[in-house]
């Protein structure tokens, strides 16, 4: 019968000298919380044999709880130990870390809905980003059924390697958020985004819609498409994103002190702003209301799906095969700093939440004072240079 270890504390001289605790216990490994040997050490001799006599508690249960283990539950821990030996893990380690997997995956929930959650929760964002959100739900059905705590590197990216590169990096960003938001609700511990690796682009020179493009979809929207106008005016000359141009009432809009008013409720960046009316755009926007266009309720009264076939209509009509992606946006922002000269003014007009540098990369290309200084003086057919006062 093998001899009970031995439990009694050693002073070590050589600690004391030093000034730390120097009342040592060993505690054996099949008597150890980690099933690996440890050395405790104590202030004082009191405080070294209370831990001594707790081992031996736990000693005595170890032994009585032997007695209610069959012969085959002793035989599967020792080849447990076995099997984990190489590694250097202990049985009650490895124990410990099946059940923290095994609880995990008990509350955690099937990807769809992760996704369908993280989309109600975000049922306030931008509509177009949010429909973006879907799409990529939609894109993976093999990932609806996996619990997110199950789901790593090794399983998206297989997925993403079917993307083309130019597609990949959103998807990414798209998995990022659902998967932050499976850490934040406890359905994961981890972002397995963060084993992914994102397609390094070569940025392209910011593109523009061209001045005299414009000033063709304007007058066909003026003699073919009324409706239309209010849209392509305020988006051109004031460069207010377009989800948020549908918002607006005209009684945002102020042509006697050539300003619009966006509230904290339509801004993307939920931040009031006041987007100036360029001379041009009062003049364009007079026009409309002399052919008897509408100035009450929303600027724009078309659904989204409806705008959008008059805007492909409106751009088809004006010669225009390659559409910019915020095109009116990008073509603002290079016509109105070339005439202006000041990106801190412009960043608080357009309402853009990164610094100058990131309006800069994303919005701006570059554009003589000669062009801005055409761009500006777009003016409708048969309407003189000084702007008229407008009678509602």
């Amino acid at each position: 019968m093998p001899r009970s270890p031995r439990l009694k504390p050693a002073f070590r001289p050589e600690r004391d000298a030093k000034g730390v605790a120097a009342w040592a216990v060993n505690v054996p490994p099949e008597l150890s919380e980690t099933g690996k040997r440890r050395q405790l050490y104590f202030r004082s001799q009191k405080e070294a044999e209370a831990e001594c006599n707790r081992v031996r508690v736990t000693q005595k249960n170890f032994g009585s709880s032997l007695l209610l283990l069959s012969a085959s539950d002793i035989s599967e821990a020792a080849k447990a130990i076995e099997l984990l030996e190489p590694h250097n893990i202990g049985l009650l380690e490895a124990v410990s870390k099946f059940l923290e997997i095994h609880n995990q995956r008990t509350s955690s929930i099937p990807f769809l809905d992760l996704c369908n959650l993280y989309l109600a929760a975000k049922a306030g964002k931008n509509p177009r980003h949010l429909k973006s959100l879907r799409n990529t739900r939609n894109r993976f059905p093999s990932l609806h059924r996996l619990l997110v705590s199950d789901i790593d590197a090794r399983i998206l990216e297989p997925l993403l390697n079917a993307i083309p590169s130019g597609g990949r990096n959103l998807i990414i960003r798209h998995f990022k958020s659902f998967f932050n938001y499976a850490i934040k609700k406890g359905y994961a511990v981890s972002n397995p985004v963060a084993g992914l690796d994102v397609v390094e682009v070569k940025r392209k020179e910011v593109e523009i819609i061209e001045r005299e493009a414009v000033a063709r979809m304007l007058e066909h929207a003026l003699s073919h498409d009324l409706q239309l106008l209010p849209f392509i005016t305020i988006g051109f000359f004031t460069g207010i994103r377009p989800e948020e141009l549908s918002e607006l009432d005209w009684k945002n809009v102020d042509l006697a002190s050539k300003e619009i008013t966006v509230s904290a409720e339509v801004s993307k960046t939920k931040t009031r702003r006041f987007p100036a009316l360029s001379d041009n755009a009062v003049a364009w926007l007079q026009a409309y209301a002399q052919a008897g266009g509408k100035m009450d309720g929303k600027i724009i009264g078309l659904r989204d799906n409806t705008l959008l076939a008059h805007r492909r209509k409106n751009r088809a009509a004006a010669g225009i095969s390659h559409w910019v992606q915020d095109g009116m946006r990008h073509t603002f922002a290079s016509f109105w700093l070339s005439k202006h000269k000041d990106v801190n003014r412009l960043r608080e007009l357009m309402g853009h939440e990164g610094n100058t540098r990131t309006l800069w990369t994303h919005y701006h290309r570059g554009t003589t004072e000669a062009e801005a200084k055409k761009f500006w003086s777009i003016m409708p057919p048969c309407q003189p240079q000084n702007v008229i006062s407008f009678v509602a």
